[in-house]
Protein backbone atom coordinates (compact mmCIF):
# COMPACT_ATOMS: atom_id res chain seq x y z
CA UNK A 1 0.00 0.00 0.00
CA UNK A 2 2.84 2.38 0.85
CA UNK A 3 4.42 1.67 -2.52
CA UNK A 4 1.16 2.45 -4.28
CA UNK A 5 0.85 5.79 -2.42
CA UNK A 6 4.42 6.63 -3.37
CA UNK A 7 3.67 5.86 -7.03
CA UNK A 8 0.58 8.05 -6.90
CA UNK A 9 2.55 10.85 -5.22
CA UNK A 10 5.15 10.64 -7.99
CA UNK A 11 2.42 10.67 -10.60
CA UNK A 12 0.85 13.74 -9.09
CA UNK A 13 4.21 15.42 -8.66
CA UNK A 14 5.19 14.87 -12.29
CA UNK A 15 2.40 16.46 -14.27
CA UNK A 16 4.40 17.92 -17.18
CA UNK A 17 4.56 15.50 -20.11
CA UNK A 18 8.05 14.14 -20.66
CA UNK A 19 8.01 14.99 -24.35
CA UNK A 20 7.49 18.70 -23.57
CA UNK A 21 10.43 18.72 -21.14
CA UNK A 22 12.63 17.01 -23.73
CA UNK A 23 11.41 19.36 -26.46
CA UNK A 24 12.19 22.35 -24.25
CA UNK A 25 15.67 20.95 -23.63
CA UNK A 26 16.25 20.42 -27.33
CA UNK A 27 14.99 23.93 -28.07
CA UNK A 28 17.44 25.38 -25.54
CA UNK A 29 20.29 23.47 -27.18
CA UNK A 30 19.23 24.71 -30.61
CA UNK A 31 19.05 28.31 -29.37
CA UNK A 32 22.50 27.89 -27.81
CA UNK A 33 23.93 26.52 -31.07
CA UNK A 34 22.35 29.33 -33.10
CA UNK A 35 23.74 31.93 -30.69
CA UNK A 36 27.19 30.43 -30.97
CA UNK A 37 27.19 30.00 -34.74
CA UNK A 38 25.67 33.30 -35.73
CA UNK A 39 25.71 36.01 -33.12
CA UNK A 40 28.80 35.09 -31.08
CA UNK A 41 30.78 34.29 -34.23
CA UNK A 42 29.78 37.66 -35.74
CA UNK A 43 30.80 39.51 -32.59
CA UNK A 44 34.11 37.65 -32.53
CA UNK A 45 34.79 38.64 -36.14
CA UNK A 46 33.93 42.26 -35.33
CA UNK A 47 36.33 42.15 -32.36
CA UNK A 48 39.04 40.69 -34.60
CA UNK A 49 38.46 43.49 -37.10
CA UNK A 50 39.00 46.04 -34.33
CA UNK A 51 42.23 44.31 -33.36
CA UNK A 52 43.45 44.27 -36.96
CA UNK A 53 42.68 47.99 -37.34
CA UNK A 54 44.62 48.69 -34.16
CA UNK A 55 47.59 46.72 -35.50
CA UNK A 56 47.43 48.65 -38.79
CA UNK A 57 47.34 51.92 -36.85
CA UNK A 58 50.33 50.85 -34.76
CA UNK A 59 52.30 50.10 -37.92
CA UNK A 60 51.27 53.44 -39.42
CA UNK A 61 52.33 55.22 -36.23
CA UNK A 62 55.74 53.54 -36.42
CA UNK A 63 56.14 54.50 -40.08
CA UNK A 64 55.06 58.07 -39.41
CA UNK A 65 57.57 58.34 -36.56
CA UNK A 66 60.23 57.14 -38.94
CA UNK A 67 59.23 59.94 -41.31
CA UNK A 68 59.42 62.51 -38.52
CA UNK A 69 62.89 61.25 -37.64
CA UNK A 70 63.91 61.24 -41.30
CA UNK A 71 62.89 64.90 -41.58
CA UNK A 72 64.96 65.64 -38.47
CA UNK A 73 67.94 64.02 -40.16
CA UNK A 74 67.29 66.05 -43.33
CA UNK A 75 67.21 69.24 -41.31
CA UNK A 76 70.40 68.35 -39.46
CA UNK A 77 72.13 67.38 -42.70
CA UNK A 78 71.08 70.61 -44.38
CA UNK A 79 72.27 72.72 -41.43
CA UNK A 80 75.57 70.86 -41.25
CA UNK A 81 76.12 71.15 -44.99
CA UNK A 82 75.43 74.88 -45.05
CA UNK A 83 77.50 75.61 -41.92
CA UNK A 84 80.47 73.57 -43.16
CA UNK A 85 80.32 75.02 -46.67
CA UNK A 86 80.07 78.57 -45.31
CA UNK A 87 82.87 78.13 -42.78
CA UNK A 88 85.15 76.69 -45.47
CA UNK A 89 84.10 79.29 -48.00
CA UNK A 90 82.89 76.61 -50.41
CA UNK A 91 79.86 76.81 -52.61
CA UNK A 92 77.62 73.76 -52.78
CA UNK A 93 77.94 72.11 -56.20
CA UNK A 94 74.98 72.30 -58.55
CA UNK A 95 74.68 68.50 -58.58
CA UNK A 96 74.52 68.31 -54.76
CA UNK A 97 72.23 71.32 -54.59
CA UNK A 98 69.81 69.74 -57.10
CA UNK A 99 69.91 66.44 -55.22
CA UNK A 100 69.09 68.15 -51.90
CA UNK A 101 66.35 70.29 -53.49
CA UNK A 102 64.70 67.23 -55.03
CA UNK A 103 64.91 65.37 -51.74
CA UNK A 104 63.39 68.24 -49.75
CA UNK A 105 60.71 68.81 -52.40
CA UNK A 106 59.58 65.21 -51.98
CA UNK A 107 58.87 65.98 -48.32
CA UNK A 108 57.27 69.40 -48.56
CA UNK A 109 55.49 69.01 -51.93
CA UNK A 110 56.65 72.46 -53.00
CA UNK A 111 59.47 73.51 -55.26
CA UNK A 112 62.70 74.57 -53.57
CA UNK A 113 64.46 77.24 -55.59
CA UNK A 114 67.87 77.15 -53.96
CA UNK A 115 69.89 75.76 -51.11
CA UNK A 116 71.50 78.71 -49.39
CA UNK A 117 71.77 80.52 -46.07
CA UNK A 118 69.06 82.95 -47.18
CA UNK A 119 66.62 80.17 -48.13
CA UNK A 120 67.39 78.09 -45.02
CA UNK A 121 64.75 79.62 -42.67
CA UNK A 122 61.98 79.13 -45.26
CA UNK A 123 63.03 75.53 -45.93
CA UNK A 124 63.30 74.78 -42.21
CA UNK A 125 59.84 76.26 -41.53
CA UNK A 126 58.33 74.09 -44.26
CA UNK A 127 60.02 70.99 -42.90
CA UNK A 128 58.83 71.81 -39.37
CA UNK A 129 55.26 72.16 -40.69
CA UNK A 130 55.52 68.75 -42.33
CA UNK A 131 56.76 67.29 -39.05
CA UNK A 132 53.92 68.96 -37.20
CA UNK A 133 51.39 67.42 -39.58
CA UNK A 134 53.01 64.03 -39.12
CA UNK A 135 52.88 64.37 -35.33
CA UNK A 136 49.21 65.37 -35.55
CA UNK A 137 48.58 62.25 -37.61
CA UNK A 138 50.33 60.15 -34.96
CA UNK A 139 48.19 61.74 -32.24
CA UNK A 140 45.00 61.03 -34.19
CA UNK A 141 45.99 57.42 -34.76
CA UNK A 142 46.86 57.02 -31.09
CA UNK A 143 43.47 58.41 -30.03
CA UNK A 144 41.77 56.13 -32.56
CA UNK A 145 43.66 53.18 -31.07
CA UNK A 146 42.46 54.08 -27.59
CA UNK A 147 38.90 54.11 -28.89
CA UNK A 148 39.48 50.77 -30.65
CA UNK A 149 40.86 49.27 -27.44
CA UNK A 150 37.78 50.42 -25.51
CA UNK A 151 35.44 49.07 -28.20
CA UNK A 152 37.30 45.75 -28.25
CA UNK A 153 37.06 45.46 -24.46
CA UNK A 154 33.29 46.04 -24.62
CA UNK A 155 32.93 43.46 -27.40
CA UNK A 156 35.07 40.95 -25.49
CA UNK A 157 32.87 41.42 -22.41
CA UNK A 158 29.71 40.93 -24.50
CA UNK A 159 31.18 37.84 -26.15
CA UNK A 160 32.08 36.41 -22.76
CA UNK A 161 28.56 37.01 -21.43
CA UNK A 162 26.99 35.48 -24.56
CA UNK A 163 29.24 32.42 -24.33
CA UNK A 164 28.26 32.00 -20.69
CA UNK A 165 24.58 32.30 -21.60
CA UNK A 166 24.97 29.79 -24.45
CA UNK A 167 26.74 27.36 -22.11
CA UNK A 168 24.02 27.83 -19.49
CA UNK A 169 21.33 27.11 -22.10
CA UNK A 170 23.20 24.00 -23.21
CA UNK A 171 23.55 22.65 -19.68
CA UNK A 172 19.90 23.31 -18.80
CA UNK A 173 18.82 21.87 -22.16
CA UNK A 174 20.85 18.72 -21.64
CA UNK A 175 19.44 18.43 -18.14
CA UNK A 176 15.92 18.63 -19.49
CA UNK A 177 16.70 16.04 -22.17
CA UNK A 178 18.11 13.74 -19.48
CA UNK A 179 14.88 14.21 -17.51
CA UNK A 180 13.32 11.72 -19.94
CA UNK A 181 15.65 9.01 -18.63
CA UNK A 182 14.97 10.01 -15.05
CA UNK A 183 11.27 9.91 -15.75
CA UNK A 184 11.50 6.29 -17.00
CA UNK A 185 13.48 5.28 -13.94
CA UNK A 186 10.99 6.93 -11.55
CA UNK A 187 8.00 5.14 -13.09
CA UNK A 188 9.62 1.80 -13.56
CA UNK A 189 7.57 -0.68 -11.61
CA UNK A 190 9.50 -3.41 -9.87
CA UNK A 191 8.22 -6.96 -10.34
Amino acid sequence: MAEREEELTMTIRWQIPTWSVVATGLLMNIVSALMTNFYIEGETQAANTLTQQQIRNDKLIALTWQQVEAIDRKREYLLTLLVVSESNGHIISEYLSRFIRDDIQSWIDEPVEEISQDALPIIMDKLVKVQSLQRDKINQLYIENLTLIDSHAIKAKNISMLKSLALFLQIIGLGLVLARDLNRRDYKISP
